[in-house]
């Protein structure tokens, strides 16, 4: 007698065919995301590479603006009353204080803006009253040789009298003489005394 094939014998087999195939095609599937898994993330790692790197903008570092120079202001000497004296003493003239002294700077000869203007008032007087006799004295302050001080009072005083006799002070003998720092106009040993002693007189004679 001949048996029977077990139905639930064909539907077993059936049933792994079906469960390979899935598993087959499960792990193409994974395979292929890994894949593009894999492929993407090499993409983005080219870009990053090949991206250029823009430095951040540095500040422009300026210097400070340089601060504006200060101006030294001389001041100028106000205009003198120019009058004609009928017949003075040589006392008298000096008491007036009708020609004013001048003044320099620390161990200089040269005369400033100020020294001429103020020597330019002084011809003013001299060309309207011309006839006078007058001694240029130059003086120093009490820094330095005795030697070298009374040398430069000299070129003081001769400076003096260069720049007024191209003033056209005519008619005015002026001689000069130096003391050095022999007659000081103020005692003291400071700037402000110091600074007052750098002179040049008009004495008449």
């Amino acid at each position: 007698m001949r048996l029977a094939a077990c139905p639930v014998i064909g539907f077993c087999a059936f049933a792994d065919r079906i469960a390979n195939m899935s598993q087959r095609k499960i792990f193409l599937v994974l395979l292929l995301v890994a894949g593009l898994s894999l492929a993407i993330g090499a993409c983005r790692t080219k870009d990053l590479e090949t991206q250029p790197v823009v430095p951040a903008p540095v500040a422009d570092e300026k210097e400070p603006p340089a601060p504006p120079p200060v101006e030294v202001e001389e001041k100028t000497p106000p205009p003198m009353v120019i009058e004609k004296i009928a017949d003075p003493t040589v006392d008298e003239l000096n008491d007036s204080d009708l020609l004013r002294t001048v003044y320099f700077d620390f161990d200089k000869y040269e005369l400033s803006e100020t020294t001429r203007a103020t020597i330019r008032l002084n011809a003013d007087w001299l060309r309207v009253n011309p006839g006078h006799h007058i001694v240029i004295e130059g003086h120093c302050d009490e820094r330095g040789s005795i030697e070298y001080n009374l040398a430069l009072g000299e070129r003081r005083a001769n400076a003096t009298r260069e720049f007024l006799a191209s003033l056209g002070a005519g008619g005015t003998d002026i001689r000069i003489v130096t003391y050095g720092e022999e007659r000081p106009a103020v005692q003291g040993s400071n700037d402000s005394a110091w600074a007052k002693n750098r002179r040049a007189e008009f004495k008449f004679e």
